[in-house]
């Protein structure tokens, strides 16, 4: 009976001691080198190194101040622009060729006389400038009497020769309005007229007061077929006149060919072969000469890159009062941006430029 009682004692015992964990199976228990493995850290667990943390008493030993340190600090600032570039300027304006009829042939006796003195019918050319708010015109036949009136009766136009050159110089002037263009250089070309008489003719340089645009007009008066075939002087005109248009093309400003040239697809197909001009009437010379219908003796031309619009041969009952000719009329815009050298932004400018 003691024995079994001892017995007893020792089993309750063992199962009292693996309850609270003194005692496990052999199944969970490890070798000694595993459990030393695992009380080992891992090396990856460790860290490198150990963080400092400054304590609550701590100065900044900086160069930048506590006070510079609270200013707000602009996180994405913007790029700084840099100023625009302004593009050359534009200029837009009618202008005209005019043949006025001088006064030698409507005097009494005259070829044209049913027209009239030629001084009373200035009028009517400049009520003909004036619809058409023209502000560069090329004058033909602008004898001194007529030329005269246009100086007194003609407010804020000016031009070149008119009569500061005498009687001959004059007959073909460039007028233009004072309030829109001024003159920067002048020039004349010997032109054979009639029998092979020479005539000085103008190209003058102008200058838009509003926008500083500069561009060349000339205006010409070739002769006709009267008092005997004055071919060969018409076409020793031309060539003159091609080799001056070519010249000022290199120059990288704009030009302007008005005129009376007494002929109508030979003149336009000679200088649109020989020049780079192109007509403000229209027509071509590319594979073939294609004149513009209807072709006039009176032209128009100007330099590749200017626009033309609004061409108008104007045979209205005030033109046939005034002349015998039509006036043939464009408006005209110039981007300077295509000419290098027509647009000086240091010359001054200023004014009210006339716009179609």
């Amino acid at each position: 009976m003691a024995a079994f009682v001892l017995l007893l004692v020792v089993v309750w015992g063992g199962g009292f001691l693996w309850f609270k964990g003194g005692l496990k199976p052999d199944s969970d228990k490890k070798s000694d080198k595993t459990a030393q493995a695992d009380a080992k850290p891992s090396e990856s667990a460790a860290p490198s190194s150990p963080t400092a943390v400054p304590s609550a008493e701590a100065t900044y030993a900086g160069k930048v101040s506590a006070r510079d340190e609270k200013k707000a600090v602009d996180i994405n600032p913007a790029a700084v622009r840099p100023k625009p570039i302004a593009l050359p300027p534009v200029a837009s304006f009618n202008m005209a060729t005019f043949n006025l009829l001088g006064s030698s042939h409507s005097k009494s006796g005259g070829s044209s006389a049913r027209f009239g003195p030629g001084v009373q019918r200035l009028n009517g050319a400049l009520q003909i400038l004036a619809q058409h708010q023209i502000s560069v015109v090329g004058f033909q036949e602008f004898q001194p009497d007529q030329r005269a009136a246009f100086r007194s009766r003609a407010q804020g136009w000016e031009m070149y020769p008119g009569l500061s050159m005498g009687r001959r110089a004059g007959e073909n002037s460039v007028a233009w309005r004072s309030d829109t263009w001024e003159m920067v250089r002048p020039g004349l070309i010997p032109i054979p007229y009639f029998h092979g008489r020479i005539r000085p003719m103008p190209y003058v340089l102008l200058r838009n007061k509003q926008t500083g645009v500069q561009a060349y007009f000339s205006t010409f008066h070739n002769p006709a077929n009267i008092g005997g075939d004055m071919q060969r002087f018409r076409t020793e005109a031309t060539t003159r006149e091609i080799k001056l248009f070519n010249s000022l093309e290199t120059q990288q400003i704009p030009q302007f060919v008005t005129g009376d040239m007494n002929e109508r697809s030979e003149y336009f197909c000679r200088v649109t072969a020989a020049t780079p001009l192109l007509a403000a009437a229209g027509g071509s010379n590319s594979g073939g000469c294609a004149p513009p219908k209807p072709t006039q003796i009176d032209w128009i031309f100007g330099s590749p890159g200017v626009q033309f619009k609004n061409y108008v041969i104007d045979r209205g009952p005030l033109v046939r009062r005034t002349t015998d000719h039509p006036v043939v009329v464009t408006s005209v815009t110039i981007d300077a941006l295509k000419f290098a050298k027509s647009y000086d932004p240091t010359a001054p400018t200023g004014g009210a430029a006339v716009t179609p």
